[in-house]
C-alpha cells in the first residue's frame, strides 16, 4: 500500500482556474464592472518550509503573483487585476489553507484588458485559498484548489468583493528527492489519485 509523502520542501507552483468577479465597479472605476461574465484566474507562485518538516501541520512562507481577468456583462467590456501577494500557507496530510495580502494591486484600462494592466495606487489586496492535494511523483503534484481575493481601497471599500477561483495548481519541488523519515521520498502513485502504480 503507498503512503503518502510527509515533508514538504521548498516549490514553485503555476496555478490555471475558473474565475470570476463581483462588485468589481469601484476597483475599475467602471460602473460596468459590478457585474460580470464568467473569466479565469492565473497565479505563479514560490513557498518555502518554515516548521519542521515531520511536525503535524506543515507552515511555509513565499510569494504568489495573480492575474484575474473576466468581461462585463451586457457590454462584454474586457476586464483584468493583477497582484501580489505575501502568502503563508498551512498544511496537514493531503490538504492546505493560506492566505496572503498584497500591498500593490494592478487594474486594466477600460475595454483594453490584460495588456493594459498599470499600478492602481488606490488599492491593496487580500486573499485565501484551501486545496487537496495529490503527490503525483516526487517531481510533480497536482492541487484542486478554491480561492477568493478581496480588493481593498484606502477609503475601507472593498472591491472586486470578491474575485473567486476554482481550479488546478501544478506544483514543481525544487528538491524533489529530499525525505524526513529515513525511509526516502514517498509519493502517492501516478495512475489514480492517491496511491496505485507507483
Amino acid at each position: 500500500m503507498p503512503h503518502t509523502a510527509q515533508a514538504t520542501g521548498a516549490y514553485y507552483e503555476a496555478g490555471t482556474s475558473l474565475g470570476g468577479f463581483a462588485a468589481a465597479d469601484s476597483f475599475f472605476n467602471q460602473p460596468s464592472a459590478a457585474a460580470t461574465s464568467g473569466g479565469f484566474v492565473g497565479s505563479l507562485s514560490v513557498y518555502v518550509p518554515v516548521s519542521r518538516p515531520n511536525a503535524l501541520g506543515r507552515l511555509q512562507a513565499g510569494l504568489q503573483t495573480r492575474i484575474s481577468t473576466s468581461t462585463t456583462e451586457g457590454t462584454n467590456d474586457a476586464l483584468a487585476m493583477g497582484s501580489l501577494h505575501l502568502g503563508a500557507r498551512l498544511e496537514i496530510w493531503r490538504f492546505y489553507v493560506g492566505a496572503g495580502y498584497s500591498p500593490w494591486t494592478w487594474v486594466s484600462k477600460p475595454q483594453q484588458g490584460v495588456t493594459s494592466l498599470h499600478l492602481n495606487p488606490g488599492f491593496s489586496s487580500y486573499m485565501a485559498e484551501a486545496g487537496l492535494i495529490w503527490r503525483v511523483i516526487p517531481e510533480f503534484q497536482i492541487a484542486a484548489c478554491f480561492g477568493v481575493e478581496y480588493g481593498l481601497g484606502r477609503s475601507g471599500i472593498q472591491s472586486p468583493l470578491p474575485v473567486t477561483e476554482y481550479g488546478l495548481r501544478f506544483r514543481f519541488p525544487f528538491n524533489p528527492k529530499e525525505g524526513n523519515t529515513g525511509e526516502g521520498v514517498k509519493f502517492d502513485g501516478f495512475r489514480y489519485p492517491f496511491g496505485v502504480m507507483r
